[in-house]
């Protein structure tokens, strides 16, 4: 295992981190979901990524990760533009989208095979492409278990979209309306932002997740 620095996972990243404005949200004259005055409607996506030897280890590079406010679905109502803190609560759900994918891609710039260790394993091959391929199907592996993790808690914490079942967020802050819940997961998020930390380790310590 590698440690990337704070430096090199934002550096791999894309429209994260954000400060949401309403004028970022399609405006509607009444609420698509009542009794919710604003949806916010946040993903992901990962690009390609490829092995290469690295000072004697095995490791993913060109892995990159983008955030995206998915506009069309995210809107709020002209009572809802008027609410700092709704605002405060609908930029919640985009960092918790922007951090899982952060996760993400911390955890695929932390994977590495020793150049001797494989070398000396059984069935992988002579040849340096021979090794590569080997290790890429091994990362490849751990890229799909990463990303199955980030999705599953990502379900977890975020509004179901074809349910409307609230997750664990809304839950605790019941859309915004719990001001002290509210205020210790905009904590939380903050310091989840400036801090290269796991945000999903965090919130399992924390008996969230």
């Amino acid at each position: 295992m590698a440690t990337p620095t704070f430096q090199e996972i934002q550096a791999a990243m894309t429209g994260f981190p954000r400060t949401l404005a309403w004028t970022n949200f399609r405006s509607v004259q009444t609420s698509l979901s009542p009794p919710h005055e604003a949806m916010t409607s946040a993903s992901y996506n990962s690009t390609g990524w490829r092995v290469a030897l690295v000072k004697g280890e095995y490791r993913i590079t060109g892995a990159r990760v983008n955030v995206v406010l998915n506009a069309n679905s995210s809107w709020a109502t002209p009572s809802a533009r008027t609410s700092t803190a709704l605002l405060t609560h609908e930029q919640g759900h985009f960092d918790i989208t922007g951090l899982i994918a952060r996760d993400i891609i911390s955890q695929m710039l932390s994977l590495s095979w020793d150049e001797a260790v494989v070398a000396a394993l059984r069935g992988v091959g002579n040849s340096p492409q021979a090794r590569i391929n080997w290790v890429t199907q091994e990362f490849q592996k751990e890229v799909n278990r990463i990303g199955r993790e980030a999705k599953a808690a990502l379900d977890r914490l975020q509004t179901d979209p074809v349910t409307k079942q609230d997750g664990i967020y809304d839950t605790q802050t019941n859309h915004s309306q719990n001001t002290t819940a509210q205020a210790a997961w905009d904590t939380r998020l903050q310091q989840a932002k400036i801090n290269n930390t796991n945000f999903q380790l965090d919130l399992k310590l924390a008996g969230i997740l």
